[in-house]
């Protein structure tokens, strides 16, 4: 009798974890802001700080979008306008993440999501699993602005009340997922399964899931993958996973 038997099919078990996490400027200390341009330079810049997002090592772990948070408090200010730009790397157009324009005292927040087709240098910039520098630039339109807080965060997530698709993992057979979801912010988050889409055919899963909250263990049975999309209630807010995702794959030689 020869081995393996005809017909008989071997299967191939994997498990690949993914720790993307986030990063967190943390506060960047208190400034009073009297200058009425934008300093040129890296070099002459109010704040800076250097962050990574791990890579995947695993080229079936695709990461499709990186979102950034911005937070200030503007204590006082005599000015009009304060006016704000955070660039990754280089002072250019190319690799300017945050551009903002201030008129009242308090807190501020924006966010920004980077992707294919929309800062695709910073986001191809980020993606890569190495160093990036964020740098700060504060100027005002005339008299002064004094700033309490500056804080960043950024990670493989999303910000909007929109879903957008954050992570694809490329697989043909049984995928097993653990991870979690979290926010900072404010809001509720969802984080979204549903089906990749190769060579124009949708692949199958055997349920496509909504999950609002923190934590999920769901299986699916996919032809090519799936996609993770992400979403929270409050604009301002990213959402992103938390303490990694683990995949369990199973399929057949």
């Amino acid at each position: 009798m020869s081995y393996p038997p005809q017909g008989y099919r071997r299967a191939l078990i994997e498990r690949l974890i993914y720790y993307p996490d986030y990063e967190d400027t943390g506060g960047l200390g208190t400034k009073t802001t009297t200058a009425t341009v934008e300093a040129s330079g890296v070099v002459n810049k109010d704040y800076s700080s250097a962050a990574v997002i791990d890579a995947p090592t695993d080229a079936r772990i695709v990461v499709k979008n990186i979102a950034a948070r911005l937070a200030v408090t503007i204590d006082s200010m005599t000015a009009g306008h304060l006016h704000c730009r955070v660039y990754v790397d280089a002072q250019d157009a190319d690799h300017l993440l945050f551009d903002e324009d201030w008129t009242t005292t308090g807190a501020k927040l924006d966010a920004v999501n980077t992707r294919v087709g929309l800062k695709e240098i910073i986001f191809n910039l980020l993606k890569d699993g190495a160093a990036h520098t964020f740098y700060f630039f504060f100027w005002v339109d005339a008299g002064n602005a004094v700033i309490s807080l500056v804080e960043l965060w950024e990670a493989v997530g999303a910000c909007g009340t929109a879903f957008v698709e954050v992570l694809e993992l490329i697989h043909s057979g049984f995928i097993s997922v653990r991870s979690q979801v979290y926010r900072e912010g404010s809001g509720t988050q969802t984080l979204q399964l549903k089906p990749a889409y190769y060579e124009g055919q949708y692949a199958y899963l055997d349920s496509i899931a909504d999950i609002a909250g923190k934590g999920f263990i769901n299986s699916y049975l996919a032809h090519s993958g799936i996609l993770f999309a992400m979403r929270s209630t409050v604009d301002t807010d990213l959402t992103y996973f938390w303490y990694g995702i683990h995949f369990v794959l199973r399929s057949e030689k």
